[in-house]
């Protein structure tokens, strides 16, 4: 028996890094809850970036022209956030089962099937569930790939014309 051992102390909202995600920037709501500024942990790209209060429910991926935000404007929306969120600390969001994450992506693709032609899928397409999601990349392309191969008419897989990875694409209704 150890006398002397002390438990792992528990991460707090203050410097929680949600897996899956890179956190540049810390907010402190008014009351005190913390309000994340972070992108996905992806490698390619332009860097997307959201915002994410964990004492409410708020989380914003785009700008006011709808249009994916930069760090700054991320930043901006989540300084906005926090100085009118009266919400108090809750603690860190509780990580979902993978059937739960599994739902979350599923309805955001789902969400992507209304239109005439296919929609490409990208993994910054998920930079705003990322908070919730708490899953890295690998496991978001090992989903899509599952969803792929069961459900082709749904969600197509097709090589990447770099002949590195595979390009997803959401199939619209009516389309097999």
């Amino acid at each position: 028996m150890a006398l002397f051992t002390r438990p792992a102390p528990a991460a707090a909202p203050e410097t929680w890094t949600p897996e899956g995600t890179l956190v540049s920037q810390r907010y402190r709501a008014l009351e005190g809850a913390t309000v994340l500024v972070y992108t996905a942990d992806t490698d390619q790209g332009t860097a997307r970036y959201a915002a994410a209060c964990l004492g409410c429910t708020h989380r914003r991926e785009r700008n006011a022209s709808g249009n994916v935000m930069t760090e700054a404007e991320a930043a901006q929306a989540a300084n906005g956030h926090a100085t009118a969120c009266r919400a108090v600390p809750r603690g860190l969001p509780a990580r979902p089962d993978d059937t739960a994450a599994a739902k979350m992506i599923r309805t955001r693709l789902w969400a992507r099937r209304y239109g005439t032609s296919p929609h490409p899928v990208r993994l910054s397409d998920f930079t705003g569930l990322r908070v919730d999601l708490q899953r890295p990349t690998d496991w978001i392309k090992a989903l899509l790939s599952d969803i792929a191969q069961a459900d082709p008419g749904f969600l197509a897989a097709t090589p990447a014309s770099s002949g590195q990875g595979i390009r997803f694409t959401v199939q619209p209704f009516g389309r097999s």
